[in-house]
């Protein structure tokens, strides 16, 4: 079974003669442990399949299922806490607190799904010295470069050690 399936998955924002179609009947089938690089000219829609496969948006028709579960249809609670507990996101705006420093920006998702606040850190700092970052563990966002809140991000994306990255 496939990690992650679309199945004529399209999307199409706004309506009438107004609507632009970002993704047309896509078809797509990812294994565990295999490498997927979305390529393509501006505007191709790969951030619309991206967002789709991530839950981040609902198509407006066909499907996503990960691990053979149709995701489309899950309540926004549900959604919510698969993504964050099998999905790792790295967002081209990394989107980082401006308040916490890199440890607990890396720490976050542990932190929604009740980790004791000890244990998610000490699992941040490690990913945190892996990206090459353990000499910034106290900066904030605004206190790296851009390619060191990137690595932020990459740390956060893989501290809940999630099925998708």
């Amino acid at each position: 079974m496939a990690l992650i399936q679309a199945e004529e998955l399209t999307r199409v924002y706004g309506a009438g003669e107004t609507a632009v179609t970002a993704l047309d009947h896509a078809n797509l089938s990812v294994e565990a442990r295999e490498f997927v690089a979305v390529m393509g000219p501006s505007g191709c829609g790969k951030s619309t399949l991206l967002y789709l496969l991530g839950g981040l948006d609902r198509p407006s028709s066909g499907r996503v299922l990960i691990g053979g579960v149709s995701i489309g249809e899950m309540p926004d609670d549900e959604l919510t806490r698969l993504r964050r507990q099998k999905i790792g996101f790295v967002f081209q705006s990394f989107n980082l607190i401006p308040m916490l420093d890199s440890v607990d920006n890396a720490a976050l998702p542990l932190t929604l799904d009740g980790v004791p606040a000890e244990q998610g850190r000490a699992r941040a700092t490690e990913w945190l010295k892996k990206v090459g970052l353990g000499h910034r563990l106290s900066s904030r966002p605004d206190q790296l470069s851009g390619g060191q809140q990137q690595r932020v991000a990459v740390a956060r994306a893989l501290v809940a050690e999630p099925q998708l990255v």
